[in-house]
């Protein structure tokens, strides 16, 4: 569908109840648990893939500096039977393998939109919501519950 509104070309409009913003590790999160309370949802992602941080910083020697461990996610409950770490501290190469290996597992990815920036998010009074648009010209509306 293609509108013009304030002399901005916009070429997609939806409806969803959330909008998530970053597809890392709390971009992931958030929709695992939005999915489970049924509720529908755009991630906006920068990048051209997921993993926030871990996508961007790819440094020599770019690594955790906590036990790998606690970078897993908990509500997975397969968790500790799914994925071994290769060493305590992970390089960002493993860190990133394990983000894709949660997103696909848990088809996160299907709600994802990559190479994609928010430039603007605006409450609607009227609507009791957000117009939310992207860079690349969508305009989504969230609702709140």
């Amino acid at each position: 569908m293609m509108i013009h509104m304030a002399d901005e070309q916009i070429s997609t409009v939806s409806n969803v109840d959330v909008v998530v913003v970053g597809a890392g590790f709390a971009g992931l999160y958030a929709a695992y648990r939005l999915r489970l309370a049924g509720q529908s949802m755009r991630i906006f992602e920068a990048g051209d893939d997921l993993g926030g941080t871990w996508y961007w910083n790819r440094y020599p020697g770019a690594r955790v500096d906590i036990p790998s461990v606690d970078y897993m996610f908990s509500f997975d409950a397969d968790w500790s039977k799914d994925w071994q770490w290769s060493e305590k501290y992970a390089t960002q190469p493993e860190i990133l393998r394990y983000l894709n290996h949660v997103a696909d597992k848990h088809d996160l990815r299907r709600d994802m939109q990559f190479r994609t920036r928010v430039t603007r998010a605006h409450w609607d009074d009227t609507l009791s919501g957000y117009r939310v648009r992207t860079d690349r010209g969508d305009e989504i509306f969230a609702a709140t519950w």
